[in-house]
């Protein structure tokens, strides 16, 4: 690892910032195929229903319509959307089509039409008769005897994770003091800008789809086990992504795209409406918390018990590998000796859960974070020092992936992230007496940089050096906003001694680009960009042997700066890289596999105003310090940690997807449906803490989910700093506020 960079740590704006900015970039909606058709999605208006009848004699008839599937015209291979390989706690439950529906808004049939008023239309004269099943939505009710079945499994639970250490009775019986708590979290939605876009076509035996995914070649690969189909007869085409967080790393709408393609011989396209992307997509999974802890008179964690209720929806998903994750990061955050992890992943008769930033982690650590400053304020302690106290430190074994930390920056981002907001002189707010009552919270996080420990990771790169020294970097890694192929072009550029403007990288498919993970899981940077660092470290030595020739020196002794090879002892014997590579072509692969998954730690303190006439909060500031190794761009990261911490607050505040009584979205719409904008924003502060160790891609860990995680923990702790009131059900709503003020 070298110890002076020349490129790495600066801050390059990202490569796509031209295109962007002048609405060039092409996404997946500006796809246009000649003679391409529009497709529409009929849905299910029952949250539960066998289909006893489909007539789409009249829609077929309709002129303009050019083909209509059913669950009759589909391929009869069960799948999970999230289409993980190997299958990992995964159930196959679901058809392109279902003969059984289970949630408002799952598709029915599809027509494909010569535009979208036609198919709308077609869509109204498609007749169903169901026979309508009992439905539960609620996942405790889900899991009673009682309850109806969803699909074939006992109590209708899709996975049962359990992790456990120690003697958790023994941990309990030590302790001074037990709390035990009940939290519940909300259903949110990824309000991506683009909406969900596919468009397919089928020629000569071969699949060719245009898509927005974070990860094409997982995607193909189930494609191909659920149409037959070689993998390398299916070619997925990324489009420019225009935002994912998750929500486009399963499959959607390909498979019916696909199935319309092949019905009609013509190019099919489908666009989500709005509201079809919030209640017809995924969501994040709603879960209910139950955290029981021993501690000492100290502080000391002595046990935990943790049971988490992930609701599923009507399909798995990535329901199970949700439920696992707990089991594998948040409980690595806090040193304890005994402890016992249950998750129970449970299918309910609502829209499908799935992949969303932090996978699972915000929900579990709003119980952890809430419930450890209600332990600190029993104790007399400072949320500040019990934190420190029980946080995990470098050298120590991360019990949740069974590995000691080679690098860990917790300790830094506690301190500084609360010593940057004032902590020491404003720590005591709930006696005021003022109508506005303004409070402090703070909340801890650690996520893994990608899943080594649970699945296979590995991505590949080639680089090329043309003939007059500038750079191809071929890569399938995925840029959904987030900056990664900036951050991969400046690993080519430290690694060859170039400017990052002679780097381009190439955006391909699956038939020309290198295979690649994906985006998703934190793992970008440090997985692809490994993988990228030795593609390029291999072309730089190929470069070096042939200049050691023609300069009649041992490649040893040479040295690349600014484009130029030099001898390093000899500065004035110099030859530009231009002149070297014509003397023979140049292209270096490399394909790495983690066996780590280096964990990034965060800190976030926020400081909140809560009127207690009207419940409402405004958060005055956020100071957000994340240990991310090293930073290769700190304005990516920067950008990272502001995303991802408005987010939070969004799921901390006022996101949720609400689902009535009979299992309808009641608020698919930008509406009824509150993010937080511009004008809800506060200062935030990010703060860039670089603990790095021993690992691959120079140190760097991820960064683009894990400030996701402490803004629900930390601004529920702010509003009890400012209130003297406990809330522990997401979101916390102004109604939820005055309603406990009441009570005191």
């Amino acid at each position: 690892m070298p110890k002076k960079f020349s490129g790495i740590g600066k801050r390059v704006p990202k490569l796509d910032t031209p295109e962007l900015a002048t609405g060039k970039a092409k996404f997946g909606t500006d796809v246009v195929l000649p003679g391409m058709l529009q497709a529409k999605i009929i849905r299910s208006p029952h949250p539960h229903a066998i289909i006893k009848k489909i007539d789409t004699a009249k829609a077929e008839d309709l002129d303009g319509v050019e083909g209509i599937i059913t669950y009759k015209d589909v391929p009869k291979v069960l799948f999970n959307p999230s289409a993980w390989y190997p299958d990992f706690l995964e159930p196959k439950d679901k058809y392109v089509l279902n003969k059984t529906v289970r949630y408002v808004g799952e598709p029915v049939a599809a027509v494909a039409a010569v535009d979208e008023d036609t198919a709308e239309e077609a869509l109204e004269l498609i007749k169903a008769e169901y026979e309508v099943l009992p439905a539960v939505f609620d996942p405790e009710e889900s899991m009673k005897p009682e309850a109806p079945k969803i699909h074939d499994l006992e109590h209708n639970i899709a996975a049962h994770v359990t992790n456990s250490w120690g003697d958790l009775d023994k941990g309990f019986k030590a302790a001074d003091f037990i709390f035990e708590d009940r939290y519940t979290t909300t259903r949110q939605a990824h309000c991506s800008m683009e909406p969900h876009s596919c468009a397919a076509f089928y020629e000569n035996g071969k699949i060719t789809v245009f898509t927005v995914s974070q990860a094409i070649f997982k995607i193909r690969r189930a494609l191909s086990e659920i149409f037959s189909v070689p993998t390398n007869r299916i070619r997925m085409i990324n489009s420019k992504i225009g935002g994912g967080f998750g929500a486009k790393d399963q499959i959607i709408l390909e498979p019916i795209c696909i199935a319309l393609a092949m019905k009609t011989g013509k190019p099919t396209k489908i666009t989500l409406t709005r509201s079809e992307v919030f209640y017809g997509s995924t969501t994040r999974h709603p879960c209910i918390i139950y955290l029981k802890t021993g501690v000492k008179n100290d502080g000391t964690l002595t046990s935990r018990q943790v049971k988490m209720i992930v609701c599923a929806g009507g399909y798995a998903s990535h329901g199970p590998l949700v439920s696992g994750a707990g089991a594998a990061r948040e409980v690595g955050l806090y040193k304890c000796s005994n402890f016992s992890y249950e998750s129970y992943c449970v299918y309910t008769n609502t829209p499908e859960g799935g992949a969303f930033r932090g996978f699972g982690n915000p929900q579990q650590s709003f119980a952890v974070e809430s419930q450890l400053d209600t332990i600190a304020e029993k104790l007399d302690i400072d949320p500040i020092e019990i934190r420190l106290k029980n946080g995990i430190r470098l050298g120590e074994l991360d019990r949740g992936v069974g590995l000691r930390l080679l690098s860990c920056g917790l300790q830094d981002c506690i301190k500084k992230s609360s010593e940057r907001i004032g902590w020491k002189s404003k720590t005591k707010y709930c006696g005021s007496k003022n109508v506005k009552k303004v409070g402090l919270g703070i909340a801890c996080e650690k996520l893994n940089s990608g899943a080594a420990q649970i699945l296979d990771e590995f991505s590949s790169a080639v680089v090329k050096i043309n003939e007059d020294g500038t750079i191809n970097l071929l890569t399938g890694a995925v840029d959904i906003g987030q900056g990664i192929l900036t951050t991969l072009a400046q690993v080519v550029a430290e690694e060859l001694g170039i400017s990052v403007n002679d780097v381009r990288v190439a955006q391909l498919d699956t038939d020309t680009a290198p295979s690649d993970r994906g985006a998703y899981g934190s793992g970008s940077m440090y997985i692809s960009g490994e993988a990228v660092r030795l593609a390029a470290e291999g072309a730089r030595k190929k470069l070096l042997n042939i200049a050691a020739k023609a300069l009649d020196v041992k490649a040893k002794d040479l040295e690349i700066n600014n484009g130029e090879v030099r001898v390093k002892r000899k500065p004035n014997i110099v030859r530009q890289m231009k002149e070297i590579v014509p003397e023979e072509q140049i292209i270096s692969a490399a394909t790495y596999k983690a066996t780590k998954s280096p964990p990034s730690f965060g800190a976030h303190c926020v400081e909140v105003e809560v009127d207690t006439e009207t419940g409402q909060v405004k958060i005055l500031r956020a100071v957000c310090a994340h240990d991310v190794g090293r930073a290769i761009n700190p304005t990516i990261v920067e950008g990272q940690i502001e995303g991802a911490a408005v987010q939070g607050m969004g799921y901390a505040l006022t996101e949720d997807l609400a689902i009535d009584s009979g299992g309808r979205t009641l608020n698919a719409n930008f509406t009824d449906y509150k993010i937080f904008r511009a004008k809800d924003t506060p200062n935030i502060e990010s703060l860039i803490v670089e603990a790095i160790g021993p690992t691959d891609a120079y140190g760097a860990k991820g960064v683009g989910e894990s400030p996701h995680i402490p803004p629900a923990p930390a601004i529920a702790n702010a509003i009890y700093n400012a209130l003297g009131v406990r809330i522990k059900d997401l979101p916390l709503t102004s109604e939820k506020i005055s309603r406990a003020l009441k009570k005191i």
